[in-house]
């Protein structure tokens, strides 16, 4: 039993310090010998995940193409309600309407996608969980981070910037702390957009491999945590979507106020 507790112990620091699979040590991976476990190894990373999901995505964005000038249906249908529901409610809301926000509904449509899939992807067996990792949702951050500039810059150059982050009608004296003030905030948001999509989402993956760990540990008297395990597993379908929606919508806010300061 030390042995086995020992090997997940030694899995789970695995995952969380170096982010390179999501096999579960306790296994012993005797099993994945008999699939070709040396094949399966290239899932095992999180470039790999990254691939896969644009992989996926230019597929999904083919197949919308062709409906479009047609009436969709099927999965033309699905995209459509997708589109509509992005647009409708997370970025019109937060760029004061049709006009400013039209050009951004690309984006956070292909943001919310990435975030998903990969959420997803990471709850199938052999394949790992690239938003577990803290480089890539660094990575998304940072995306945020320079649309969030660009944005700015582009509804009205450097004047624009200035005045995103530095609010009107301030005295003198105090325009240089609350310009700091604002640009640490700035950084602060893109490191809380970080920090709560890689929290949650490595949390969420510790916490199923603890529960189904404990048979494996204990045995047979332990397998009433495997209906727990089965409901973790559900519930982090459900934060899989939850945490790409939050991701989108506050990415929207953030990037809405800089641009449109005044709302």
């Amino acid at each position: 039993m030390n042995e086995k507790l020992q090997a997940f112990l030694e899995y789970v620091d695995h995952h969380v310090m170096h982010h390179w699979s999501s096999l579960d040590a306790v296994t012993h991976r005797d099993w994945l010998s008999a699939l070709g476990h040396d094949a399966l190894a290239i899932f095992h990373f999180d470039a790999t995940m990254i691939v896969l999901v644009t992989v996926v995505l230019c597929v999904t964005a083919w197949m919308g193409h062709k409906y479009i000038g047609r009436i969709p249906s099927g999965i033309g249908l699905v995209l459509e309600r997708y589109l509509l529901f992005i647009r409708d409610d997370v970025v019109y809301p937060n760029f004061g309407g049709a006009d400013a926000g039209r050009r951004f509904v690309p984006f956070f449509c292909t943001i919310f996608l990435f975030i998903l899939l990969a959420n997803l992807l990471g709850l199938i067996p052999l394949f790992t969980c690239a938003t577990g990792n803290v480089s890539v949702t660094a990575g998304l951050a940072t995306v945020f981070l320079g649309m969030a500039v660009w944005a700015t810059l582009r509804q009205g150059g450097g004047r624009a910037l200035v005045h995103a982050l530095l609010p009107g009608g301030l005295p003198g004296p105090m325009k240089p702390i609350m310009f700091a003030m604002e640009v640490v905030s700035l950084f602060a948001r893109t490191f809380a957009l970080t920090m709560r999509l890689f929290a949650n989402m490595l949390g969420g993956h510790v916490v199923l491999y603890a529960m189904v760990s404990l048979t494996a540990i204990f045995g047979a008297v332990a397998v009433p945590s495997l209906a727990v395990a089965v409901c973790l597993y559900l519930f982090e379908v459900f934060v899989a979507v939850l945490q790409a929606y939050v991701f989108t919508v506050l990415s929207a806010i953030f990037i809405g106020m800089m641009v449109h300061p005044q709302h």
